[in-house]
């Protein structure tokens, strides 16, 4: 029997450092991010149409900014997506193969609802800071206009039985991986 593991969290929390130890121990991995940019360019025709530019960083700049601009970005892409996870999650569990649904906005986009158990990564702030800065070379005030951002992204009352459970990450790789692997 096949088992579908969520992994979300906020920014720097070590999300991906999650999603690599699941695939260590054979979990597949649907990279919602990655889902995120073939549909942009999939749907490019109606991005251009909105926004009047396909350049990722260009976009990043308008919908970023605007919170209505994000929603209209979010319109045009988030329903393939979501369609394309279930079909990915589905084909795993046909197959009998465990999976990871790495992705940021899990809860928000309803992707939680495809898993049986879900990780929520946390870190402490000073941490997540340190690790802002060494990734993604962010200023204090560039870190924290992402926290800002994130907001929606905690999982509250999601309406649904399953299963979370909230992962430590600050710092020790090994200490990690064993709570990940004791929780499972």
């Amino acid at each position: 029997m096949s088992r579908i593991v969520g992994v979300a969290g906020l920014y720097c929390a070590g999300k991906s450092l999650a999603a690599e130890i699941l695939r260590s121990r054979g979990y597949e991995e649907i990279d919602v991010d990655s889902l995120g940019h073939y549909a942009r360019e999939l749907m490019a025709r109606e991005v251009e149409e909105a926004f009047g530019t396909t350049d990722r960083r260009e976009l990043g700049r308008i919908v970023f900014s605007d919170a209505e601009q994000l929603r209209r970005l979010e319109a045009i892409v988030h329903p393939w997506m979501i369609d394309e996870v279930g079909r990915q999650v589905d084909s795993l569990r046909r197959e009998g193969k465990d999976g990871v649904i790495n992705a940021a906005l899990l809860f928000p986009m309803g992707l939680h609802s495809f898993c049986d158990k879900v990780l929520w990564i946390t870190a402490s702030l000073p941490v997540r800071f340190l690790r802002a800065r060494r990734r993604d070379s962010l200023t204090p005030c560039g870190f924290f206009g992402r926290l800002r951002s994130q907001r929606k992204l905690y999982p509250q009352k999601v309406g649904e039985n399953v299963d979370i459970s909230r992962v430590a990450n600050n710092g020790n790789r090994r200490r990690f991986e064993r709570r990940i692997l004791d929780l499972l």
